[in-house]
């Protein structure tokens, strides 16, 4: 089950934001086997005085559309697997008008025993995500 926290600037068109979270949730069913059904996302606005990012490291070009997209799920990924889901992500923000250079995607692993998903119940590490 993963998580995805999507920060981006408050300009940002709300059909624009929500074609990121579509590409973020596809990306995640197409090469990490998500279910379909298993989306939960957090989209964040901030202000440009609220997010600050460099526009040109490491050799990138950010525009003001500049945005994070953080992923939390269990450990066990390839490191291939990997970089086809931050390919897939990437693909699907330029096909919904963003470019590359504006699509920074982080990972962040963990562990079963790091999530309850309600009941105050420990997850106890059904699936895959």
């Amino acid at each position: 089950m993963p998580l995805a926290r999507i920060s981006i600037p408050s300009h940002l068109a709300a059909a624009k934001a929500l074609a990121l979270a579509d590409a973020v949730h596809e990306a995640l069913v197409s090469t990490c086997n998500v279910p379909a059904n298993d989306r939960f996302q957090l989209v964040s606005r901030f202000e440009d005085k609220d997010m600050l990012l460099d526009p040109t490291f490491p050799e990138v070009e950010r525009s003001a559309d500049a945005s994070i997209v953080e992923i939390i799920f269990l450990a066990g990924r390839s490191d291939d697997r990997k970089r086809r889901l931050y390919k897939a992500i990437v693909a699907g923000a330029v096909a919904a008008g963003f470019r590359s250079d504006d699509v920074m995607v982080t990972l962040i692993e963990n562990r079963p025993i790091d999530w309850s998903l309600g009941r105050g119940e420990a997850y106890d590490g059904h699936g895959t995500a």
